[in-house]
């Protein structure tokens, strides 16, 4: 048979069993996290005294207005705020790395429209408007490391805006190679200079075969449409001379091509950066 006394100062454990008894201290309510003195709204009283932990309570009201802004956006179309995995291409993206489709979000600062995803969470966001026309520079130079694609299929394949840009920017300055160094220079609300890139062949192939959904997006958020007039630096090489850009004309299946009228990296097209996500 056992026997339990409770004390004020304390507990007693009694086991005739065992043959022997423990005091176990109460704990104090500050060691329990109750540091409050006054009652707070949603607070917890300590059992063992008259503190308040209100530091729970305030978790509790930010978890629950969290839930409520994240509410408030898919209701609105959106994707919420730092959640990039329903970004369709032709969605609009903001400054706070979210999405919304077919409508500009209030109180929401778009960047981009979504041209490239793969599937799985992750794509590629082009900027609103150009930044310019530049020469892609380095005319006569095969970039070390940089892939070489002998053809519009091949090239269509490559969707590595980044590291591309990467590789080029980093095989000479501003004066060699204007075009990659303006797309990394390029920042907006919400985004640094370093974050965005020229985009690979690979975008403009999706482009190519998404462009309503796309200029769509544009239209909503205040940017330039893309057509067959867009001809657009791309990031991945044919050679030491040339370059994969856009055309976007019908009668190129990949949206691409790489000498046409004579385009080589001496000659001067538009940079558009692309933001990966």
């Amino acid at each position: 048979m056992k026997m339990i006394l409770l004390a004020s100062a304390g507990v007693m454990v009694m086991s005739a069993g065992m043959g022997y008894a423990a005091c176990i201290p109460t704990p104090s309510c500050s060691s329990l996290g109750y540091e409050s003195s006054s009652s707070c709204e949603g607070g917890i009283k300590c059992p063992f005294g008259n503190a308040w932990n209100c530091t729970l309570a305030d978790k509790i009201n930010e978890i629950t207005t969290e839930i409520t802004e994240i509410k408030k956006v898919i209701e609105e179309g959106g994707g919420g705020g730092g959640n990039t995995k329903d970004c369709a291409i032709g969605s609009i993206f903001y400054s706070d790395i979210s999405c919304s489709y077919g409508k500009v979000l209030p109180g929401k600062t778009p960047i981009g429209v979504v041209v490239y995803t793969n599937g799985a969470g992750r794509g590629q966001v082009m900027a609103l408007k150009k930044i310019g026309d530049y020469i892609w520079g380095g005319r006569g130079t095969d970039i070390p490391g940089l892939n070489n694609f002998s053809s519009n299929s091949s090239a269509s394949t490559d969707y590595q805006s980044y590291s591309n840009t990467v590789l080029i920017t980093a095989a000479g300055d501003k004066n060699k190679y204007p075009a990659a160094w303006a797309a990394r220079e390029y920042k907006t609300e919400g985004t640094n200079a370093g974050d965005w890139c020229l985009p690979a062949a690979g975008i403009m192939t999706s482009i190519k075969n998404n462009m309503s959904a796309i200029n769509a997006g544009f239209v909503l958020a205040g940017g330039d449409q893309l057509g067959t007039s867009s001809y657009i630096w791309s990031s991945s090489e044919y050679d030491g001379n040339f370059v994969w850009h856009s055309y976007f004309s019908y009668y190129y299946d990949y949206g691409i091509t790489n000498s046409d009228y004579g385009v080589s990296k001496g000659n001067s097209l538009e940079v558009r950066p692309v933001l990966e996500f």
